[in-house]
C-alpha cells in the first residue's frame, strides 16, 4: 500500500456583494471567494453528517463502450458553475481553464496563456496567449476574449469584480494572440488570483446566450471535460472533449483526456461514501475522507491515501472589540496565556487521528508569509501560560476560576452543533481551566453565528477558514471590511490595531510578489506578537482516496487534473 505526500485580495469589493445572502463563518464555508479556493470552516463537515443523510446520486458507470468511465465522490453539493456562485467544486476544473494555473505545488504557471510579463515599471500586464484553444462550442479564444473576458465578465461577476475593479484600467489589444493589461498600480496579485476558481474562463458566446440559467443547465469552458448532464446539485456527468489538445506544460499530458466519461457524485453520508469506494462502486473519494478511515485505508491493498498540506485552519478566536467583549479584548496577555495552554499536538492526535499539523501562527502552512519567525509562532506551554496570567495580576480563586479587580476569567465560547466544534469547544474548555480561565461553550444553529458573527457579539468562538493568500489577513483585520467590520472586533482609536492595519495595507500594496510576502510577514508578526486575536489549534490535510486500480491520479489541492486518469 502506498502513500502519496505532495508539498504543497483586495477582497473588499466582493464582500460587499455576498452581504445579501452568502454565509461567512464557523460551521459552513466562506461562501463568496472561490470555487474549490475559499471556505470558512470549524470543524470538517465530512465527519458531521448523520449517516442517514445519504444521497446516493448515479449508481455507476457510463455506457460507454470505447472507452473507461470514472466515478469520483463530493461530500459537499455544487451550486452555479460561474462567478457568482461560493462552490463550484472539482468539477469546474475539469469543464474550465484559467489563464494562470496553480501547479500541484501551487505555484503559478501558465494556463492558457504561453507567458507574460510586466513591463512600464511593471504598470503593464503582456500576456501572450496559447494559440490554437477553443471552446467546447467551437469558438475561439484570442485576445479579444482576454479583454471581455476581464473588462465585462470579471468586471461584472459578484464574485470577482475585486479582481480587476480599480486595479485594470483597460486590456489593449495588439494582436490576435497578445493582451496587454494596463494597471491602475502594481498588481502582484493579479495573477494569482486569475489563477482562482472564480478566474475560470467560460465561452463568452454561451455565457451570453444562457443568460441567468449558464451554469446551471450547461457551462461551457476549454477544460478537457464538458458538460453532458446534471441532475439538481448532487449528479454531474461530464463527457470527454475530442478536441482537446493543450493541456499545460505543469500538468504532463498530451492530447484528450483518457476517460471517456467522468461521473460526480455528491454522497453526504459517511457511511454510504466510503462504502461505496471499499465496494468498487466509486473509484475516489476526492472530499470528504473521514480521518476515522485514513488508517485503515492505508493499510487496504485496493485503496491509495493521497495526502499534501492544505490550506486550512483552525482556531479558537477572540473579540477585540472591549465594549463587546470586555476584559478578553483589553487583556493581550489573557489572550496569550490561553494560547499558550491549549495542547495542540494532544488535539490533532486524539481527535484528528493524527492527521495534520498543530497550528502556530494565523495562516496555513501552504502560504509563504505563514514562515515567520518562531519567536512569534504559539505552542503548548503551560508554564509560560501560567506567568502570563500571573504577570497580568490574575489570581485563581477558591472555585478555580482566575480574578482581577473583581472580575472573573469567564467567557462565553460560542459554537454550532456542528461535531467537530462541539468536541473542540469541550477540549479548548477543558484545557483553559488549567490556568483558570472558564469558557463556557454556547452551542447554536449556524444562522444565529452568523448573526452574531456580524453583529460582533461574542467573547471566544470555535472558528477556522480555508484561503491560500495572505490577504485573508485584510479580510479579518482591516477597518472598512464589510460586511463584517468587527469580524475581531479591530478599533480604529487602538493603537496596535492602527499599525496592524498600516501594515496590512503595506502588503495589499506591494509592488511586487516577494516584497508582498515580506511585508505580510511584517504585519503577521506583529499579530502575533502585539494582538493574538486568536490562537492557532490546527493545520488540516489535504486528503484523498483512490482505487488502485486507478492509474495516472495526482493529489491536487484544487480539484483534479483529470485528463490523467485512467484505469
Amino acid at each position: 500500500m502506498s502513500n502519496k505526500s505532495m508539498p504543497d485580495t483586495d477582497r473588499r469589493k466582493l464582500l460587499k456583494t455576498i452581504a445579501a445572502g452568502a454565509t461567512v463563518g464557523p460551521a459552513t464555508l466562506l461562501s463568496g471567494c472561490t470555487g474549490g479556493d475559499a471556505k470558512t470552516d470549524v470543524g470538517g463537515s465530512t465527519t458531521e453528517q448523520s449517516e442517514q443523510d445519504t444521497e446516493t446520486g448515479s449508481s455507476g458507470g457510463s455506457d460507454a463502450t470505447d472507452s473507461l468511465s470514472l466515478r469520483i465522490l463530493l461530500d459537499h453539493p455544487f451550486d452555479q458553475f460561474d462567478h457568482n456562485t461560493g462552490w463550484m467544486g472539482p468539477p469546474a476544473r475539469d469543464i474550465y481553464q484559467n489563464l494562470v494555473d496553480r501547479d500541484y505545488d501551487m505555484k503559478l504557471q501558465p494556463g492558457m496563456l504561453k507567458s507574460w510579463s510586466f513591463e512600464n515599471d511593471n504598470s503593464d500586464l503582456v500576456m501572450t496567449l496559447r494559440e490554437g484553444i477553443t471552446f467546447h462550442d467551437g469558438s475561439s479564444f484570442d485576445a479579444s476574449h482576454v479583454k471581455w473576458f476581464m473588462m465585462d465578465y470579471l468586471m461584472n461577476g459578484s464574485g470577482t469584480s475585486y479582481m480587476v475593479d480599480g486595479v485594470v484600467d483597460d486590456v489593449v489589444i495588439e494582436d490576435t494572440y497578445t493582451a496587454r493589461v494596463k494597471l491602475a498600480n502594481p498588481a502582484p496579485n493579479l495573477l494569482w488570483n486569475l489563477s482562482s476558481g472564480y478566474a475560470a474562463v467560460p465561452s463568452k458566446g454561451a455565457y451570453e446566450k444562457h443568460g441567468d440559467d449558464y451554469g446551471r443547465s450547461i457551462a461551457v469552458g476549454s477544460g478537457p471535460y464538458k458538460w453532458k448532464t446534471r441532475d439538481g446539485d448532487r449528479h454531474l456527468v461530464l463527457e470527454r472533449f475530442e478536441e482537446y489538445d493543450w493541456s499545460p506544460d505543469w500538468i504532463g499530458h498530451e492530447g484528450a483526456g483518457n476517460a471517456k466519461e467522468i461521473t460526480y457524485d455528491v454522497i453526504t453520508g459517511t457511511a454510504s461514501r466510503t462504502a461505496a469506494i471499499e465496494t468498487g462502486e466509486a473509484d475516489a473519494i476526492l472530499t470528504g475522507l473521514p480521518p476515522t478511515k485514513v488508517q485503515s485505508y492505508e493499510n487496504n491493498d485496493e485503496i491509495t491515501v493521497y495526502r499534501a498540506d492544505g490550506r486550512q485552519i483552525r482556531w479558537l478566536g477572540f473579540n477585540l472589540n472591549p465594549e463587546k467583549a470586555g476584559v478578553i479584548a483589553e487583556d493581550l496577555n489573557l489572550r496569550k496565556a490561553i494560547s499558550y495552554a491549549i495542547d495542540r499536538k494532544s488535539i490533532v492526535d486524539g481527535l484528528f487521528q493524527g492527521l495534520g499539523q498543530p497550528g502556530v501562527n494565523l495562516l496555513p502552512p501552504t502560504v509563504p508569509s505563514q514562515d515567520i519567525s518562531d519567536e512569534y509562532n504559539h505552542s503548548f506551554d503551560l508554564d509560560k501560560s501560567k506567568s502570563l496570567m500571573e504577570d497580568a495580576g490574575w489570581t485563581v480563586n477558591p472555585g478555580g476560576v482566575s480574578t482581577k479587580d473583581g472580575e472573573e476569567a469567564s467567557f462565553e465560547l460560542l459554537t454550532t452543533n456542528a461535531s467537530t466544534a462541539r468536541n473542540l469547544a469541550t477540549i479548548y474548555q477543558e484545557q483553559a481551566s488549567k490556568i483558570g480561565v472558564e469558557l463556557k461553550p454556547k452551542v447554536v444553529d449556524e444562522a444565529t453565528v452568523q448573526s452574531r458573527i456580524k453583529d460582533g457579539d461574542f467573547e471566544t468562538i470555535v472558528e477556522g477558514y480555508t484561503w491560500q493568500n495572505a490577504d485573508i489577513l485584510d479580510w479579518f483585520f482591516a477597518f472598512d471590511m464589510t460586511p463584517y467590520p468587527a469580524w475581531f472586533g479591530v478599533q480604529e482609536g487602538r493603537e496596535e490595531d492602527m499599525r496592524a492595519n498600516e501594515l496590512i495595507e503595506a502588503g495589499m500594496s506591494a509592488g511586487s510578489w516577494e516584497d508582498r510576502i515580506q511585508k505580510f510577514k511584517k504585519a503577521h508578526e506583529y499579530l502575533m506578537e502585539n494582538l493574538v486575536p486568536a490562537a492557532p489549534v490546527h493545520y488540516p490535510e489535504g486528503i484523498s482516496a483512490v482505487r488502485s486500480e486507478v492509474e495516472g491520479y495526482e493529489f491536487y489541492t484544487l480539484g483534479t487534473t483529470a485528463e490523467t486518469i485512467s484505469k
